[in-house]
């Protein structure tokens, strides 16, 4: 090598290697949602470009690979987030979502970071649900159902009761081992008593319901739901697949996190627009707006404590940078992360 590839090199930046167990030891739910809650305004503000996400499946629809970059003005830093998501049976061990999030540099281009996305999706999808529940929620909200026991199941969990004071919990899964496992490792991150939902008749019970599944059908409908229930809904992010009744869309008032791709990939807002027989335009009366105006103070939240609410989301690669940008701050302040040099 000669001597000004060696200058050259010297002056690159490192990129580091961010593990799962270095974020979740320095980044906590409360700061992922005060995180979601810069992250929506400043997309419902346009203080950043966030591109159509592409999405690809495998040929006989097994996987999913998606690819999700975000540009931020006046920021010296961009990411893109890379994901895989098997479709069909789990792998036992192996989350159904894998992937990257790289986080780079604005100016130079380089790699500044590569981090775990597992880690980063989850926490950052029940922080969405949580800042949502902050705002849409009843005040006195005590019990809650989650529909779907994997990672994402959990943060939902662990979001909802860092706003609410829950008291008990129901869970659904169709696989009876990931429901037991799920009841006992969140029974140590809750005060919360939890159980494995019998069958839906206990949702008249309940005050807020999280839904993180593939489901392809309605995982409930209008007639299992009591007065005032708010609903998260994260599942559906493409047009096959559909957690929510269309009547409880069409009785309620949604709420989003990027409301242009939701009404679009959203099999649950595609299904339920088509049914109401009109256009997207024509029906204000049940699509309120995005979260993000409710932080910015543009729109309101709940107006009355019988209305059913729901916070729909197909996520956005704003969620990743925010919370990838702070976890890299930490890194370079606290020293954790190992760097590396791919150009020596």
């Amino acid at each position: 090598m000669n001597k000004t590839t060696t200058d050259t090199a010297a002056h690159r930046q490192p990129m580091k290697i961010i593990k799962r167990s270095e974020m979740a030891n320095c980044y906590t739910m409360a700061e992922a949602i005060d995180g979601m809650s810069r992250a929506f305004a400043s997309l419902s503000s346009g203080e950043c470009e966030v591109p159509h996400r592409y999405i690809v499946n495998t040929s006989d629809d097994a996987m999913t690979l998606l690819s999700k970059p975000v540009f931020v003005t006046n920021q010296d830093k961009f990411c893109v987030k890379i994901l895989t998501q098997k479709n069909t049976y789990a792998v036992p061990g192996i989350p159904t979502i894998l992937g990257v999030v790289l986080l780079m540099d604005a100016v130079t281009g380089e790699i500044l970071a590569m981090m775990d996305g597992d880690f980063i999706t989850a926490i950052r999808t029940g922080a969405a649900s949580g800042l949502a529940t902050k705002y849409l929620a009843r005040e006195d909200s005590r019990t809650l159902a989650v529909f779907g026991c994997g990672g994402q199941g959990r943060t939902q969990l662990e979001a909802v009761d860092a706003v609410r004071d829950i008291e008990k919990i129901w869970v659904f899964d169709p696989s009876r081992e990931h429901a037991e496992r799920f009841v006992e490792d969140m029974s140590r991150k809750t005060k919360a008593s939890i159980e494995i939902g019998q069958d839906l008749s206990v949702l008249k019970e309940v005050d807020i319901i999280c839904t993180a599944t593939n489901a392809q059908r309605p995982l409930f409908y209008k007639e299992h739901l009591k007065k005032g229930t708010h609903i998260n809904a994260i599942g559906s992010f493409r047009p096959e697949m559909q957690e929510l009744d269309p009547a409880i869309i069409h009785s309620s008032r949604s709420y989003f996190d990027d409301m242009e791709d939701c009404l679009n990939e959203s099999g649950d807002y595609l299904k339920a627009i088509g049914n109401a027989g009109h256009s997207s335009e024509d029906s204000s009366e049940w699509l309120a707006g995005e979260i993000g105006a409710c932080v910015l103070g543009r729109i309101g939240g709940r107006i009355n404590p019988d209305e059913t609410t729901i916070f729909k989301s197909v996520g956005t690669a704003i969620q990743d940078f925010v919370v990838a940008e702070e976890i890299y701050g930490k890194s370079k302040a606290d020293g954790f992360g190992t760097e590396i040099r791919l150009n020596e």
